[in-house]
Formats: C-alpha cells, structure tokens, sequence
C-alpha cells in the first residue's frame, strides 16, 4: 500500500500537477448532471477533484426539502444548486471573493435562488441556524498564502479546523449536523482530536475509494 501511495504521489507530482495547474488556468465550463458550471481561475474546480463530488453523492440520498442549508466554502456552488433544486433554503458561503461572483453567476445559469455571504468560516453569518452543513475544507497542513491556496491549505497546525470547531456548534439547530470530507491525505487522527476537544459527536458515515484515494465522509453534531 505504501508503495502504492508513493507511486501515486510521484506521477502527481511530475505528471498530474502541471497539466492540472494549466488547465485551472483558464475559466472552464462542466455540466454536473443537469446543472451547468463556469469554473474561473482561482476557485477550486469540483469535477476534477473526488471530495465535492462525493458529496453532491450524500445529498442525492438526502430528503432536504425545505431544510435550512449551507455550504461552507462553497467554490463553485454545485452543492448549494443541488441542494436549491431539492428544494432546500440554501446559503453559499466563501471565503474567496472570486468564488462568491462564480456562484452568483452559476445560480442564475441553474435558476435557482442562493444568499450568498462572503465569510471567513461563520464571522458573515451570525444568529442564523442551519439544518445541514455541508463542509469540503481545506485539510492539508499548510500555511494559504492566497485566497485560492485558502481551499487547500488549513494553516501548518490546522487553524482552519480550530476556529471551525470553536464556532460550528452555534450554528446548528438541535437537531443540525455537519457533513464533512476529509481525505486519507490529511492527518485526520488530530481532525479527530480537535472535533472531540471541542466536544463534537464524530460519526463516519462512509469510506468511498475514488481514483485510487480513501475518502472519509465524516458526520458532526453538537
């Protein structure tokens, strides 16, 4: 397996990561099923990469109509339309200015209605409660030095997930929770560590293999 995983990461780097980063460069247009995208520079691309799709996947499963949703770090909004077009009251939320115009724009392209509030984690949305949160976050221990690194990179001793946990709890109902992907790249015991400190139930809910890579599909409730 380790050898597997070496092999892997050699070919991404030399191979993967130079065709990947010419091809971000440029806007691009993807179809999800029926809902229509443009991706531009700068805002991470949610069919390239397993992490938002597995979660497009939870929510296909999910009766969520008329539930009070929110993306966290929403990117490109995939998530935010399918969950406006099953019916649910849905916020956007990014800390990435570039990301909130592409989901305005990618909105109006699905015809369905999103608030959309530019925010570092909740500091945009307080007193508001939610019913689901879905969470795609950055989980490799990095200091950002850009807002598009900010999708990536949760600071080299994991701020992101720290302020996360401090906050996600004020924004659930009582009956609320979060679901959050996390990959088998990322240091997901001290993930762990952070959520039970803040005294987090930590359910994982699923393990699905995409391209090679163990994903963990992760349910948070106060």
């Amino acid at each position: 397996m380790d050898i597997i995983k070496r092999t892997r990461k050699t070919f991404g780097k030399w191979v993967l990561i130079p065709i990947t980063r010419y091809y971000l460069s440029k806007e691009r247009k993807v179809t999800v099923g029926t809902i229509q995208l443009k991706i531009p520079p700068g805002v991470f691309h949610p069919t390239l990469f397993s992490s938002t799709l597995l979660l497009l996947e939870f929510t296909a499963t999910q009766l969520i109509g008329g539930l009070k949703a929110l993306e966290l770090g929403a990117g490109s909004g995939l998530l935010s339309i399918a969950m406006a077009q099953k019916g649910a009251n849905v916020t956007a939320s990014d800390i990435n200015p570039l990301a909130c115009t592409a989901i305005k724009d990618n909105a109006q392209i699905n015809s369905v209605n999103i608030d959309i509030v530019h925010s570092d984690l909740f500091a945009k949305l307080s007193g508001r409660l939610f019913d689901i949160i879905l969470i795609n976050p950055p989980y490799y221990p990095r200091d950002p030095k850009n807002d598009a690194e900010k999708a990536w990179f949760c600071g080299i001793d994991h701020l992101y997930f720290k302020n996360l946990f401090l906050q996600l709890a004020y924004f659930l109902t009582d009956t609320g929770y979060a679901m959050m992907v996390l990959s088998e790249d990322c240091h997901i015991d001290r993930i762990q560590q952070l959520a039970i400190e803040g005294n987090y139930r930590w359910e994982l809910y699923a393990t699905p293999k995409r391209k090679g890579e163990m994903y963990y599909l992760i349910k948070l409730s106060a």
